[in-house]
Order: structure tokens, then C-alpha cells, then sequence
């Protein structure tokens, strides 16, 4: 079907992978032999070789997804649309993969609460790194900003258009996730936690990106200041 407007299509689909169990097909298992990965970050539950393959599997799982988005890409030149569509790669969580003897998602490390997003399209610079701070939330703000309709003044999404477009460098000063007992927050340096029953925890992902070192205590200055940027009712759920 041809897009009867001059507006941008954006690239929807969806994939459950990669996901526990971690198994794949003789095809993807074949490709990813023979490749080493670093072993997880403070973890003793298994021996390097488990975790290895465990690596392995999840790659996989991530490359064959690749070679479905490749082919959707491949579908959308032979119809024209390629140069009118904006394609949004992204996830709606991390996964620890041993790291802090952890799995999944649903905790406050970067592994989990940090989002894969790579975001192509007409108008989007190309070959750009950027280390601004954005929500997934921000997509639905940029989303109405390429479709020309005003975003509601009760959205907290704010619209990622002129990072994406190079006129801006910057974006958010801070962000800010939770789940269930937890709230965290970020300001590109300092990352705070809270959870209830528990001592704040504050981490430098400048010098400590692994998240091994809590300096909460050393630096009482930032926990003031970062818990204070977390709204008091979420911050309430969390004491």
C-alpha cells in the first residue's frame, strides 16, 4: 500500500526475541561458534564456558532479528517508501545476562534500565553517537512532532526531534525510571537509587560504569540533590 501523504511512515513491528529460554536454530548456531565474549560483570553463578554460550545464544537471537529488519528495509526500497520512513530500533528493557549475578531486567543497573535505540530516517543525521539523555516515553512526543500535531500539555514526552535532526546536542538533563520499590535517577554522571527498606545508592557511571562502587556515603551532596528530582510521590513509594 503507497502512503497517499507526504509524511513520514514510521517502521512498526514487533519481536519477542532475544528472550529467555535462549535456544535457537541449528542455522543461528552454526554462525556463532568459536566466538569469545567478556565474561559477566561480578558474577559466580556459572563457569566461563556457560556464560559464553549463553552470550552466544542471545547474539543470535539479536542477528537474526537484524536480518528481519533488513528484509522489511529491502521491502519497503522496492515500494518507494525507504526515503519517507522513519525506522525506530529500540526495546522496552535491557537484560542483565549475569552481570551482578542478575537475569533479565526489572532492576536499577544499566544492563537493565539501559535501552538499545538507533533511529534512521529523512531529516536524521546519519552516523551520529549520542550520549543525550532520553526516554523511551520521548518516542510518543516524536512521533507527533513528525506528524505536525501538537503534543498534549499533560505529556511528560518530549520530542527527540532536533537531536535527531542535529540541532540540538542535548535533550533531558536528567531521567528517570522505577519499578515497584525502586526509583532511580540519572543525570548523565550520577545515578541515584532508592528502594524501600534499603540505604540510598549512588554510582559515578563516568568512572565506575560497571556499577561496583556505591559512593552514596562520600558524596551526601549529590544524593540530596538527585533525590530532590524525583517527583515526592514516586519518591514515597520508594521509602
Amino acid at each position: 500500500k503507497k502512503n497517499p501523504t507526504n509524511k513520514p511512515w514510521f517502521l512498526v513491528a514487533n519481536f519477542t526475541g532475544p528472550h529467555g529460554p535462549m535456544d535457537i536454530t541449528d542455522r543461528m548456531y552454526k554462525r556463532w561458534q568459536g566466538i569469545d565474549f567478556p565474561q559477566p560483570n561480578n558474577c559466580k553463578k556459572f563457569g566461563p564456558p556457560t556464560h559464553v554460550k549463553i552470550r552466544r545464544n542471545c547474539s543470535a537471537m539479536v542477528e537474526n532479528i537484524d536480518r528481519w529488519l533488513g528484509i522489511y528495509i529491502e521491502e519497503l526500497k522496492k515500494r518507494g517508501e525507504l526515503d519517507n520512513t522513519i525506522i525506530v530500533y529500540s526495546s522496552d528493557h535491557g537484560e542483565m545476562l549475569g552481570d551482578h549475578n542478575r537475569w533479565g531486567k526489572s532492576v536499577p543497573y544499566q544492563p537493565s534500565v539501559g535501552i538499545p535505540m538507533i533511529i534512521w530516517g529523512p531529516g536524521v543525521v546519519k552516523s551520529v553517537v549520542s550520549d543525550a539523555l532520553v526516554s523511551l516515553m520521548d518516542l510518543n512526543a516524536t512521533f507527533l512532532d513528525y506528524a505536525n500535531i501538537p503534543r498534549p500539555q499533560y505529556m511528560d514526552s518530549i520530542s527527540m526531534r532536533p537531536l535527531l535532526e542535529g540541532k540540538s546536542s542535548s535533550h533531558r538533563e536528567y531521567v528517570l525510571s522505577g519499578l515497584n520499590k525502586w526509583r532511580m535517577v540519572f543525570d548523565g554522571q550520577y545515578k541515584l537509587i532508592l528502594t524501600r527498606g534499603k540505604k540510598p545508592v549512588l554510582y559515578d557511571l563516568v568512572n565506575d560504569p560497571l556499577e561496583n562502587q556505591d559512593i552514596a556515603d562520600r558524596k551526601p551532596i549529590h544524593v540530596k540533590r538527585l533525590t530532590e528530582l524525583i517527583p515526592l510521590q514516586s519518591r514515597k513509594a520508594a521509602e
